[in-house]
């Protein structure tokens, strides 16, 4: 069984336009209108079956984890694939790299809990802010 995504009533992600960041994270990513489009229909895999939830908060998902690879499609095409099996997982590697397996610890230190998310969500605005070479607006968080 697949542990649930932690709660996160207070991270940035209950902010973010999932809807309006994908396509200005594509642009910024890939700028060549050739491999942005391929990247586009790799992306759109995603999104095809009825449990594939979130489609653009999945994509962009996949976007921040291949950043530091965004040239190889390959690497793409699997983390993709990694989203269609389980997007939970892709979404807890991606969003809550920190907190995510240390669910426990939002009731022996809840503090604590609570500063690692606030970290996972300024780092997440932080890829952002880099990828889109200006900081983001509040309200297209």
């Amino acid at each position: 069984m697949r542990e649930p995504l932690p709660p996160n009533e207070n991270s940035g992600s209950a902010l973010r336009d999932y809807e309006q960041l994908l396509p200005r994270v594509l642009a910024a990513m890939y700028p060549q209108t050739p491999q942005r489009e391929r990247v586009e229909k790799l992306l759109k895999r995603y999104g095809t079956k009825r449990f594939h939830q979130e489609p653009a908060r999945v994509r962009l998902g996949v976007l921040r984890l291949a950043s530091d690879h965004h040239d190889d499609e390959n690497k793409l095409k699997s983390l993709i694939d990694f989203a269609c099996e389980d997007f939970r997982d892709l979404l807890v590697a991606a969003e809550y790299p920190l907190s995510a397996r240390k669910y426990q610890l939002s009731k022996t230190d809840p503090d604590q809990y609570r500063n690692l998310q606030a970290k996972e969500a300024r780092e997440y605005d932080n890829w952002l802010t880099r990828t889109l070479g200006k900081s983001i607006d509040r309200n297209t968080r």
